[in-house]
């Protein structure tokens, strides 16, 4: 408890409201922005036209992670711990805003990547960590981190630096993962754009869920990676299971729940895997993927039904943006399922992030 008070102290003067032993009058809530699909954030709308955020702890049902008391203001520096951030700012058109984000070498825009490179836009991490030295250079009056960084915000805190803790990578629903651009667009004063884009990005999935409803396929699939000398698959209530199911199948693990990968021997991979129609994959390669790159050079997997069928999928991190841009294209990851799933010809079917293994490699003995 105490440590969620400091969070809400601190964090409060960081981000323009009262000093930390300050009484902060209660003001009635006019409104209240309720996501949704999103399970981690509220807004409720003040009297004195302030704005409370209230974060929610995602893996932890119940517990308030963060509470911020906000007045709006025009902004001229913020920060970026994580990749996935910067499509909202992208969207929002506030990327003049950001002057430092975390993992500068991994970002996939061009337009991004062009800032990092002129150095308009500052890498705000070494190897997998903040540079403290780096954030107070850049100094911004916002930055955007990941959730649970404990005691070590607090520097940043102490310093006049508000910390946003972000858990949209967090959500289960793909809709969830988008809706996060209504706390960007309430903390960067564009919420009726914020809105505006969501709402297009809402109807045009559920066009597209829906066109899709009453086809069901019958057919399953699920997606899996090696961890180890072992197998991880997505639970049941994940995003991807929540996209495979809205694309008119069944994913194939819908009895498995957990808050992170289901991890599996080979045996228990093998038996399950072996009865699913489709098998996806997200796959990191410079070059053209192989069939060995999906199996892992494992020979007892060429067995497997979709392997034999050809009926594998997979999203390239490498060279499409999967970590960045499809967080707000949730519609767009949709599609590419449907019509993996009824298997349109990449000929004719416009692929965006998860293609048909065909489609990269058509020679499956290669």
């Amino acid at each position: 408890m105490n440590r969620l008070i400091l969070v809400f102290f601190v964090a409060l003067y960081a981000c323009g409201g009262s000093k930390p032993n300050e009484r902060v009058a209660v003001q009635p809530v006019i409104r209240t922005v309720k996501p949704d699909y999103a399970k981690g954030f509220s807004i409720d709308v003040l009297a004195d036209s302030t704005r409370r955020i209230v974060f929610m702890n995602l893996e932890a049902p119940g517990e308030t992670l963060q509470v911020i008391h906000w007045k709006p203001r025009p902004l001229t520096t913020i920060g970026c711990l994580s990749t996935t951030h910067i499509p909202f700012l992208l969207a929002l058109e506030k990327l003049d805003l950001l002057k430092g984000a975390g993992f500068a070498d991994r970002l996939r825009d061009s337009v991004v990547t062009a800032k990092v490179n002129s150095g308009s836009i500052q890498n705000l991490t070494a190897g997998n960590e903040l540079d403290p030295e780096v954030v107070f250079a850049v100094n911004p009056e916002i930055l955007f981190v990941y959730p649970f960084g404990g005691a070590g915000y607090e520097k940043f805190l102490q310093r006049g630096i508000g910390c946003v803790q972000v858990s949209e990578y967090l959500e289960r629903h793909p809709l969830g993962r988008a809706e996060w651009i209504k706390v960007f667009g309430t903390l960067l004063q564009c919420e009726q754009k914020a809105d505006s884009i969501f709402h297009s990005i809402e109807t045009e999935y559920m066009r597209i869920r829906d066109n899709n409803k009453g086809l069901s396929t019958g057919k399953t699939m699920f997606l899996a990676s090696m961890d180890g000398d072992r197998w991880a698959v997505s639970p049941a209530n994940s995003f991807i299971a929540q996209l495979i199911e809205d694309a008119g199948a069944t994913y194939h693990f819908r009895d498995s729940t957990s808050t992170g990968n289901v991890v599996l021997s080979f045996e228990s991979f093998f038996m399950a895997a072996g009865k699913a129609d489709f098998w996806g994959k997200i796959i990191y390669t410079e070059e053209e993927p192989t069939l060995q790159v999906f199996t892992e050079n494992d020979a007892r997997l060429l067995s497997l039904a979709p392997v034999v069928n050809q009926h594998l999928f997979y999203c390239n991190a490498l060279r499409d943006d999967y970590h960045g841009q499809a967080l707000l294209e949730p519609h767009v990851l949709l599609n590419d399922l449907v019509g993996i799933v009824s298997e349109q010809p990449d000929s004719t079917f416009n692929y965006h992030y998860f293609r048909p293994w065909k489609s990269y490699n058509p020679n499956l003995a290669e």
